[in-house]
């Protein structure tokens, strides 16, 4: 039988999240103790909607909570870096 859940916060939102795969980058990610952010740039071209959605993990694996549309706050510096990179591409 399958454990339920996933090995990181990004394959359960990429996994779980409601729109294909082409339509979803992650931009980054925030694990602290058993949740996590994880960022998104939805869109595959200009105009990129950022959304985050929320992962917890019991029994070491992981699943989606939740998600919103924009950037949960504060936004790390990396990931305001990464999502301007990808935006930068489709320039």
């Amino acid at each position: 039988m399958d454990e339920p859940g996933y090995e990181t916060p990004e394959e359960a939102v990429l996994a779980e999240f409601d729109v294909p795969r082409r339509y979803a980058t992650v931009v980054g990610v925030r694990v602290r103790g058993d949740q996590a952010w994880v960022y998104l740039l939805t869109n595959d071209r200009p105009a990129f909607e950022e959304y985050t959605c929320v992962c917890f993990r019991e029994a070491g694996r992981w699943t989606e909570a939740y998600g919103s549309s924009g950037f949960a706050r504060p936004v790390p510096a990396d990931v305001k870096r990464e999502a301007e990179r990808v935006r930068l591409r489709f320039r």
